[in-house]
């Protein structure tokens, strides 16, 4: 059995790996494609784990994760179709979202906790959240707690509080910018990553959770 990778770095360096093995395949490519469609998670994965730990992989995987758009959206179109749902458009791919570098922070009053190595209350152990012990990162695991408030921030404690799904526009702006032919409910292509990179988006800069 394959073990996962268990640190951002060694994610990244198989993510480098599977992608020379992409760059190389004649496309279209069924087995080049399903690499292409996970590299787009895993480097965004890859940048959401370093972005504060280590920046120069952070910028890595950054350029990887745009050549990976790239290359997805050159060979294999279908991949880049905006979902449409409940009469809205959404923007759901990893490589677009990975530019949105802001994510949720609740604030939560903790009620119990325990560490996730020991099961103890974290105040009653040695273990650090963040090391790994035999394999195994540690993280304080909340048991019991109640949400107060939701803010937008650029440093998220939690990997999965990052968006997964933002609207792509409204009937309005979308009409205004495709034009007399759209109408709700046509096939949408994503084009971001024709155009190359844009730069990321950090709107709510400094505004950090701590």
């Amino acid at each position: 059995m394959v073990s996962s990778p268990r640190t951002e770095q060694e994610l990244y360096e198989r993510c480098v790996a599977n992608l020379e093995n992409a760059r190389t395949s004649q496309h279209p490519d069924a087995a080049a494609k399903a690499t292409l469609l996970g590299l787009r998670s895993q480097l965004k994965e890859v940048m959401d784990r370093s972005e504060f730990r280590d920046p120069a992989l952070f910028e890595s995987a950054h350029e990887l994760v745009d050549e990976v758009g790239t290359l997805l959206r050159r060979h294999y179109s279908e991949s880049c179709i905006l979902p449409y749902r409940d009469g809205s458009y959404y923007r759901e791919c990893p490589v677009d979202l990975a530019h949105l570098r802001v994510g949720l922070s609740p604030e939560i009053r903790v009620l119990e906790s325990e560490c996730s190595i020991c099961n103890l209350d974290p105040e009653d152990c040695d273990h650090l959240p963040g090391e790994m012990y035999d394999g195994q990162e540690c993280m304080s695991v909340i048991t019991k707690a109640e949400a107060t408030a939701v803010a937008i921030v650029t440093n998220p404690r939690q990997l999965v509080t990052r968006f997964t799904s933002i609207p792509a526009g409204t009937t309005a702006e979308l009409s205004a910018a495709l034009g007399p032919k759209f109408h709700p409910g046509v096939q949408l292509n994503c084009d971001r990553c024709l155009s190359g990179c844009s730069g990321l988006n950090r709107d709510f800069a400094g505004a950090n959770h701590g």
